[in-house]
C-alpha cells in the first residue's frame, strides 16, 4: 500500500511539474483599450501630446500603421475584439444605451473563455458597453469568461466617478481621474495572480465629456491650444500615466518578459485634428473613423522599435492569441486570422479582407484588402436614422443593399481624394462581388433584435453632483 501511494504520488509531483512548465511558457495578456482615441494623437504616432509611456511601448514593441478598428463606434468595436468576427455578424449593429436590448449574445466565445481553457485567470476592468451590469437579462463580464470584473456600462466621467460596479456590485463614488482608477484595480488584481492571466483593460478616456487636471490643461495651453484641445491633451497625457502605472506593475511584478501588451482605440476620434491625414472620423467608415494607433510589446518576439505598414485587424487579436497558446479556435466562422508571423517577423500575407458595415452613417461599408480599399453606399442611406437603435432600423439592416461604389489606393491616397473605380474596372468588380457576398453572409447570421419603436428616455437625477453628466453618457454613442 505503502508503495502504491509513493507511486501516486509521484505521479502527482510529475503532473504538478508539468503544469507548472505550461504555464511558465505561457504568457500573460494585458490589453488597453483607448476610447476615441485617433491616429495620431500619440506621441509615437506624430501627436504634440507628452505621451512618455505609450511612446516607450512602441519603442520596446512595434507600431502598427495599418492597423483597422472593428468598428467606427464603442459597442461594435468591443465586439469584434473580443470575438474575432465582424461585429455586424454578432448582431451588435450600432452603440448601445441602457434601455436596448441588444447586447453580446451569450452564445457568443470572447477571448477570455478561450484563454480560461488554457488556464488563464481573467479580469476585466472598466468599460464594458456589451450589455447592462444590472440584472440578470444580458450577460456581465463574468458570463463571458471573466473571473473578475470593475466595470462600467457605458462610459465614466473622467473626474471622481461613480458608475463603476466590482463583480456585481455598486461600487459608489471613487476619488480621482477615470484612467488611473481603472489602471489601479487592475493592477492590484494583477498582482495575486499566480497563473497566466489576461486583463482587458478599457478606459473610458478619451471619450466625451473631456477633462483634465488643471496644470495639464494649462501646460497645454499655454503652447496655444485653444481650450477644448488643452483639455483633450491634458486628458490623452494623464491617460499615458495610466498605462504607465500598468507597465510599472508588470515591471514589479517580474513578468514584463513574459507578457504580451497590446493597446489600441476602439475607433476614431470626434475632432478631425486627431487623425490628421486620413477622411473621416468617428462613425465614419472612411479610414478616420477606423484606422487607429495601436501597438504590441512582446519581449524576445516582437523586435522592439519596429513598425508594421500592412494592413491588420481588431479582429485578429482572438485568433493570434489562439495560435499564440495553443488554443482551439471557437466553433464558429472567425473573420479574423492569426498575425502571429507578423509579430515574430516572418513573411506574412493577408488575403482575409477587412470589412466595415455601419448602417447609420454614409458611405455605409468599407472594405480594405491589400493596397484598395472599396467603399460601398447602400439603397438606405438617404432615410432619416434616430441617433439610437430603435424598431425600425432592424429590418432595414436586415435588407440593406450595397449599390455604389468607389475604390482608392490608399499607399498611394491616404486621404481617399481620388476615386479609381472607372480606371480600374477589373480590380473594381472582384472586389465589389468579394464585398457583397461577405456582406451579405455576415447580416444573414446577425440576429433580430426585439427594439423599442422610439427612442426610450430616462430622467436625470440630480441628487449626486455628476449624475446628469453620467446620464448623458448612458445614451451616447
Amino acid at each position: 500500500m505503502m508503495k502504491i501511494n509513493r507511486i501516486r504520488m509521484c505521479a502527482v509531483m510529475i503532473l504538478t511539474g508539468l503544469c507548472i512548465q505550461v504555464h511558465a511558457s505561457l504568457p500573460n495578456v494585458v490589453v488597453i483599450y483607448f476610447d476615441d482615441t485617433g491616429w495620431t494623437d500619440f506621441g509615437c504616432f506624430g501627436g504634440a501630446v507628452d505621451t512618455p509611456h505609450i511612446d516607450q511601448l512602441a519603442k520596446d514593441g512595434m507600431r502598427f500603421t495599418e492597423y483597422y478598428a472593428p468598428a467606427p463606434n464603442c459597442s461594435p468595436s468591443r465586439t469584434g475584439l473580443l470575438t474575432g468576427r465582424f461585429p455586424f455578424r454578432v448582431g451588435m449593429y450600432s452603440y448601445r444605451n441602457k434601455n436596448t436590448p441588444m447586447h453580446l449574445p451569450d452564445s457568443e466565445v470572447t477571448i477570455a473563455e478561450v484563454l480560461k481553457t488554457k488556464g488563464f485567470a481573467t479580469g476585466m476592468f472598466g468599460k464594458w458597453h456589451l450589455g447592462n451590469l444590472e440584472g440578470p437579462t444580458q450577460p456581465t463580464p463574468d458570463r463571458q469568461g471573466f473571473d473578475y470584473w470593475f466595470a462600467c456600462d457605458n462610459n465614466l466621467v473622467k473626474r471622481n466617478p461613480h458608475s463603476l460596479h466590482r463583480n456585481g456590485k455598486p461600487v459608489g463614488k471613487t476619488e480621482g481621474w477615470a484612467a488611473q482608477i481603472v489602471a489601479d484595480e487592475a493592477n492590484g488584481w494583477m498582482k495575486k495572480q499566480t497563473s497566466p492571466f489576461f486583463a482587458y483593460i478599457a478606459f473610458s478616456e478619451t471619450h466625451s465629456p473631456h477633462d483634465a487636471p488643471e496644470e495639464l490643461k494649462a501646460k497645454y495651453a499655454a503652447k496655444g491650444d485653444v481650450r477644448r484641445r488643452a483639455v483633450y491633451k491634458g486628458m490623452t497625457e494623464y491617460s499615458d500615466a495610466a498605462v504607465g502605472s500598468i507597465l510599472k506593475t508588470l515591471d514589479d511584478m517580474g513578468v514584463s518578459d513574459n507578457t504580451i501588451v497590446f493597446l489600441a482605440s476602439d475607433n476614431g476620434p470626434t475632432a478631425q485634428e486627431s487623425c490628421e491625414g486620413l477622411r473621416g472620423k468617428k462613425s465614419f467608415t472612411w479610414e478616420g473613423g477606423i484606422r487607429v494607433p495601436a501597438i504590441v510589446r512582446w519581449p524576445g518576439n516582437v523586435k522592439p522599435g519596429s513598425t508594421y505598414n500592412d494592413p491588420v485587424a481588431g479582429i485578429d487579436l482572438l485568433p493570434t492569441l489562439c495560435d499564440i497558446v495553443g488554443a482551439e479556435f471557437p466553433n464558429r466562422h472567425i473573420d479574423g486570422v492569426s498575425i502571429r508571423p507578423v509579430l515574430e517577423g516572418k513573411p506574412f500575407t493577408r488575403t482575409a479582407p477587412i470589412l466595415t458595415f455601419f448602417y447609420r452613417t454614409s458611405p455605409a461599408a468599407s472594405m480594405r484588402l491589400g493596397d484598395y480599399v472599396l467603399i460601398a453606399h447602400s439603397d438606405d442611406e438617404t432615410r432619416k436614422k434616430s441617433h439610437a437603435f430603435t424598431a425600425p432600423d432592424m429590418p432595414r439592416i436586415k435588407s440593406t443593399k450595397l449599390v455604389s461604389f468607389e475604390l482608392y489606393n490608399v499607399k498611394d491616397d491616404l486621404g481617399q481624394e481620388t476615386d479609381i473605380a472607372s480606371s480600374h474596372p477589373e480590380t473594381l468588380m472582384t472586389l465589389q462581388k468579394i464585398m457583397i457576398d461577405l456582406h451579405g453572409d455576415a447580416i444573414a447570421e446577425g440576429p433580430l433584435w426585439d427594439l423599442p419603436e422610439t427612442k426610450a428616455t430616462t430622467k436625470a437625477k440630480p441628487r449626486q453632483k455628476n449624475s446628469r453628466r453620467e446620464q448623458r453618457l448612458r445614451l451616447a454613442p
